[in-house]
């Protein structure tokens, strides 16, 4: 690999083999077509973690190549977010059409917001100093949608498939920590080595995870994950989160 440090080495080896294992059982298990947008989420970071091995890491075709992967990656995020509230919210049509308004509405506002700079500061003179303005916003955005659909599971009574489960856990892990990393990695250029090896072996973790737990008898188990401290409430909050979700189709019809 051209010019990683040793232990980025030995983890991007590690990455490129579980993207490339976990890609494999995607699609002999035909979860691929179930999970489409993760799965292409997957096949880009694979792609990506192959540039540092054929591309020197000081050389122009490396910056450009990696601006290019991580704007596709950066509207991957966006779309697996999507999937995730579409595989959750599966049963609550009404609900699942208002997540998917309000998530357009923010990655808009997210997409203005960093524009704002541009107006505000100094121009970029580079295509990763313009990656940057708009990965900080974006990513801030599809946390706190990450962080809302996990509150909302945790506290109402929905029943989804064990591999949603796993799908949002190894998810919403992998990218709370990406976005702290990039905004940790902005306050301080000296932390970047470490930084970028803290990542890499989150991502590596969550990859495993993700190879270990993701199967065919995921998608027939069904588990229920809210409320579990009361269940007496359970009756009570699926009654109202159903009220809420036929109300929700009522207004959409009109």
């Amino acid at each position: 690999m051209h010019q990683l440090p040793i232990e980025q080495q030995v983890l991007e080896v590690a990455q490129i083999a579980v993207l490339l294992a976990l890609c494999a059982k995607l699609w002999w298990s035909g979860l691929y077509k179930i999970y489409v947008f993760f799965f292409i989420y997957l096949l880009l970071e694979f792609f990506q973690s192959l540039i540092p091995v054929f591309v020197p890491l000081n050389g122009a075709l490396y910056l450009e190549s990696y601006v290019v992967s991580q704007a596709l990656i950066l509207c991957s995020y966006a779309l697996v977010v999507l999937e995730l509230y579409s595989i959750i919210l599966r049963d609550l049509e009404g609900i699942a059409s208002m997540a998917r308004r309000y998530i357009q509405i923010t990655l808009a506002l997210a997409i203005v917001l960093s524009l704002l700079p541009l107006a505000l500061e100094k121009t970029p003179n580079t295509w990763t100093g313009y990656l940057f303005i708009f990965e900080r916003p974006i990513l801030t955005s599809l946390v706190v949608l990450i962080l809302l659909i996990t509150g909302f599971l945790v506290y109402y009574p929905v029943p989804i498939g064990r591999n949603a489960i796993v799908y949002l856990m190894g998810y919403a892990t992998y990218f709370i920590e990406r976005a702290t990393t990039i905004f940790l990695n902005n306050l301080g250029h000296y932390w970047n080595r470490s930084l970028s090896s803290l990542e890499m072996s989150f991502s590596v973790i969550c990859l495993m995870f993700w190879l270990f737990c993701l199967n065919r008898r995921g998608e027939e188990k069904r588990v229920v994950v809210g409320h579990q401290w009361n269940p007496g409430d359970e009756q009570r909050l699926r009654a109202q989160l159903d009220a809420i979700n036929a109300s929700l189709l009522r207004s959409a019809r009109k």
